[in-house]
């Protein structure tokens, strides 16, 4: 017998609890990829329900579906391709005239919806009421109302989504009136549509045309509906176009404009819905997130709090990266002097003990510890941040001094998570929904000094500074600050200048986070697919390195790959103070930057692998003055990104132009910052 299967499409603004839902009654049955052709992530769970397998499709958080944003294009598109039997739309109860600007856009597509109307428990803490069954006769569809986090309303839900894919419940969506003279023109228009034989969603079109929508504009433009996946009688391109001209003409004769109409309709809609259904219960008390927020975003003493916050995060991540990463260390040491002890004893050649060991082992298994620990403890701290409703306050607090870089709030914050290391920085730039500064975001992540450059350098710096060490990496990790501001100021000078930069910042009520779900969350759909491409990349690459230094066998250090490469790459570092040794090296520690010490050791002739090396710290200070030293800890700090967050930035925006620019941007200021450095050292003298 065929299995029963029902589709449905979740979704919901951002913050209304969506994704505890999802959690909740998925649990461990689901799997996270990205949407076809987008950056996107794309949940999908399965729950067994009477006989029926009901699949969940976790759509992105949006708060419209007028495709500005590819969070709004992949719900929409979602909707419209009919694959989802029912669109579970969840709507904060909190918030209920916000979240409707969205159900009424859903309505105006399927009639085959359920509502959750989640966070009941708020909304009766602060003294108020709907009244659900009123709200169901207002929209014409299924409300449920839910408390996620309870569990509560949850088994209700489930049974009115398979009412509805069943056809047991039919759903009547109420259709907004959006006055005479546009109802004239959504009515004129849909009789011409009707005339070219479009099959359905007649009115959303007519609508989509008179609020100017981009996609549906362009779709017309080109003669082509396959991206809408809309049904017509062989339509022409002409006839398309003609319709558009004419849905141009009567949108530009309206006044106001045809969208404004539209747009405030449906909120003025929703607003009387609103003073319909949702009642006072008892006298308005200031609420715990009011009481809160009148301290968190002070306009003075916001900064000491969140100062301290960000750096006990950071200082956890430090030292627990600190102790993880030896930890490992250790465990590696152990396992790959096990492996050496027995491919000895089995006689194996010299080029396999050291391609394996030393080259392979070696090097991925110096990756790991040097990115694992930090990234765990980063990613859940910014996880439980984010649940608690903290991280949106920092936001709103950092986003005024951004604004003067042509920014916002939300890229400190990507700034804040690079710090421990610059993959999770760039693939934090998801929370930032205005394109312009995502991508800014992404392209300055890499400038900011990662817990493997920061262990490095500190190691380099007291070699080199001694009692100097920490003012010197103090300078360093402002330095970094600073060169990431001012390559955001730059960027929106040029690049980015006619992109707007404003955004909508969710300010969700303070809840106690649900700590499982965001370890489990942190570590299954972050951490894992990250180290699994960081091993991917580090293990073949650090095998190159082996091979450059060992091939061929027995010859002098000059006459290696290596002694070739120091020797071509020396006049290229002479103005900034960069020998050939230290640029190979640098080259070396792109796999990661953790192992910049055994690449020094491999290119100055010392050692013939990645294996930690104390002669070369020994070495160093008596061959490199402190001008050199310094200028070559502020080269490193800036330059190239590492090979994973390559990876990452390709990953996040799936275009090569920026993958090129998220190179070109940290090596472009990591030269000029440098030569300045040294130049400048060398006219004071030192």
């Amino acid at each position: 017998m065929d299995r029963k299967t029902i589709t449905v499409g979740v979704t919901g603004n951002p913050n209304v609890g969506k994704s505890v839902i999802f959690n909740t009654l998925t649990g461990s049955r689901q799997h996270v990829g990205n949407w076809p052709g987008k950056t996107v992530e794309k949940a999908e769970g399965v729950f067994h329900y009477q006989g029926w397998e009901i699949r969940f499709v976790d759509l992105p958080g949006t708060y419209s579906l007028a495709a500005q944003s590819p969070e709004e294009v992949i719900a929409r598109d979602y909707i419209i391709s009919r694959e989802p039997d029912v669109v579970l739309n969840i709507v904060d109860a909190t918030s209920l005239e916000r979240n409707l600007n969205l159900t009424l856009q859903i309505l105006e597509l399927t009639e085959r919806v359920v509502v959750a109307l989640n966070l009941m428990d708020e909304l009766r803490r602060g003294g108020w009421e709907i009244d659900v069954k009123a709200l169901e006769e207002a929209l014409g569809v299924p409300v449920v109302p839910t408390v996620a986090t309870e569990r509560e309303g949850l088994p209700e839900l489930v049974a009115a989504i398979v009412k509805v894919a069943t056809g047991q419940q039919q759903g009547h969506p109420v259709a907004v009136d959006y006055g005479l003279t546009v109802e004239g023109y959504v009515e004129s228009l849909e009789a011409d549509l009707a005339h070219l034989g479009f099959d359905g969603r007649s009115r959303w079109l007519a609508l989509k045309l008179l609020e100017d929508d981009p996609e549906v504009v362009e779709a017309f433009k080109q003669g082509d509906l396959a991206a809408l996946r809309l049904v017509a009688q062989s339509v022409s391109p002409e006839a398309l176009q003609a319709l558009l001209r004419r849905a141009v003409r009567l949108r530009e004769g309206t006044q106001p404009d045809a969208k404004v109409v539209i747009v405030s309709g449906r909120y003025e809609f929703a607003d009387s819905i609103v003073h319909r259904v949702v009642h006072r219960e008892r006298p308005e008390e200031e609420s715990l997130t009011e009481r809160i927020d009148r301290i968190v975003t002070h306009k003075v003493w916001s900064w000491p709090i969140m100062l301290a916050m960000l750096t006990l995060v950071f200082w956890i991540t430090i030292k627990g990266g600190e102790i993880g990463g030896g930890w490992l260390e250790a465990g590696f040491s152990s396992l790959i002097g096990a492996v050496r002890a027995w491919l000895v004893s089995v006689q194996a050649p010299w080029w396999v003990i050291g391609a394996l060991v030393d080259g392979l082992m070696m090097g991925t298994g110096t990756v790991i510890a040097a990115m694992l620990p930090p990234m765990i403890i980063l990613f859940v701290a910014f996880a439980l941040l984010e649940d608690s409703g903290l991280l949106p306050r920092l936001a709103f607090n950092l986003d005024r001094p951004m604004q003067t870089l042509g920014s916002q709030g939300k890229q400190v914050i990507t700034w804040g998570m690079s710090f421990g290391c610059n993959v999770t920085g760039v693939m934090a730039a998801r929370i930032i929904e205005n394109k312009k500064v995502r991508l800014a975001s992404i392209l300055t992540s890499p400038l900011i000094i990662c817990s493997g450059r920061y262990g490095a350098g500190v190691a380099l710096a007291i070699v080199f500074f001694g009692d100097g060490a920490l003012p010197v990496m103090l300078s360093l990790v402002f330095l970094s600050l600073g060169t990431a501001a001012l390559a955001t100021l730059g960027l929106n000078k040029t690049l980015f200048r006619s992109e707007p930069g404003s955004f909508v910042l969710e300010m969700p009520p303070y809840r106690k986070p649900k700590f499982w779900q965001v370890i489990w969350r942190a570590l299954w759909d972050r951490v894992a697919l990250t180290m699994w491409r960081a091993v991917e990349f580090a293990a073949p690459a650090t095998l190159l390195i082996w091979v450059l230094g060992n091939i061929p066998r027995g010859v002098p250090f000059e006459q290696t790959a290596i002694g070739w490469l120091v020797h071509g790459l020396a006049p290229l570092g002479r103005p900034w103070g960069l020998s050939g040794a230290m640029l190979t090296a640098l080259l070396f520690a792109l796999p990661a930057k953790e192992i910049i010490v055994p690449a020094l050791a491999m290119t100055y002739g010392l050692q013939t692998s990645l294996a930690e090396s104390e002669q070369v710290l020994a070495y160093l200070p008596q061959v490199w003055t402190p001008l050199t030293s310094y200028s070559f800890l502020v080269f490193f700090m800036l330059y190239l990104p590492c090979l994973v967050t390559v990876w990452a930035t390709w990953k996040e925006t799936r275009s090569l132009k920026w993958t090129l620019m998220g190179l070109a941007v940290p090596m472009v200021m990591a030269t000029l910052i440098t030569f300045f450095v040294y130049q400048g050292g060398r006219l004071l003298g030192f």
